[in-house]
């Protein structure tokens, strides 16, 4: 499991903190007492701001996800974030480790999801009407969604075949990316709830890359972007086409653009 417990401030402004969340890191205390004495990221970027600073997340992030995640400073700031996200105007992309050689390069996903009856955690590929036909609370997050999939370079991981892709979900259902992946043959790799368990995986290889926020008052759009953590020179036992991969990094849009100082190193 990855033992790294700390967060680092990708961009600040007077609005906004976005910040690297760790994976296997819950994005605030949660109503769940099985992982509260676990440090979450909330908390633990209350310690890199002054005392008493207001901090309110501002969507989800799996727990097992690791990459962009952004706080609010205000119940106004908050709001305003939230309503981009309900109107779907909030861009999201993320790089993922998925099993096997995806063929062809591209890929797209539009499995509606709904809620597993089987587990009340786990979500599945299915019609609510069918499902849930009249359950009004577990047909909330369920849907019409859709992922697109993009191959940036085959190779291995810990000697057995991978592909990592550049993912852009048009919707936000929970669990969506996971569960697309899955409906597609291509399961993430360390994905303990859909996928087959390995030992030898150290994490779900699920990032959230980038965020680019439209605001709506005149100003250019917050973009921020994360490290990329699934590169040879950073995951151990990964190995990947080069050519491919570096074409992927060249395509790169500055890591933070506009609205607030990048954080010091």
């Amino acid at each position: 499991m990855c033992c790294r417990r700390e967060v680092v401030i990708l961009y600040r402004c007077e609005r906004y903190v976005a910040i690297d969340k760790p994976p296997d890191t819950r994005i605030d205390g949660g109503r769940h007492d099985e992982k509260a004495d676990e440090p979450n990221a909330l908390a633990l970027l209350r310690r890199l701001l002054p005392a008493k600073t207001e901090v309110r997340h501002c969507h989800q992030l799996d727990y097992a996800t690791s990459g962009v995640m952004l706080y609010a400073l205000s119940k106004k700031a908050a709001a305003a974030a939230a309503k981009l996200f309900e109107a779907r105007r909030v861009h999201k992309s993320y790089v993922a480790l998925v099993a096997g050689h995806v063929v062809p390069a591209d890929l797209e996903c539009s499995e509606p999801i709904c809620q597993d009856p089987s587990n009340e955690f786990k979500m599945m590929c299915g019609d609510r009407d069918v499902v849930w036909p009249d359950d009004k609370k577990r047909r909330k997050h369920s849907g019409p969604a859709s992922t697109s999939f993009f191959v940036v370079a085959r190779g291995t991981y810990k000697l057995k075949p991978v592909t990592k892709m550049s993912v852009e979900p048009a919707s936000g259902r929970r669990h969506q990316i996971r569960l697309h992946a899955l409906a597609l043959g291509h399961p993430i790799v360390g994905d303990a709830t859909y996928a087959p368990i390995d030992p030898l995986d150290d994490r779900m290889m699920l990032h959230a890359r980038e965020l680019r926020i439209p605001l709506d008052d005149g100003e250019k759009d917050i973009v921020v972007r994360a490290q990329d953590p699934f590169c040879p020179d950073l995951l151990p036992g990964l190995e990947l086409d080069a050519e491919e991969d570096l074409r992927y990094l060249s395509q790169a849009p500055p890591r933070m653009m506009t609205r607030g100082e990048p954080a010091s190193d």
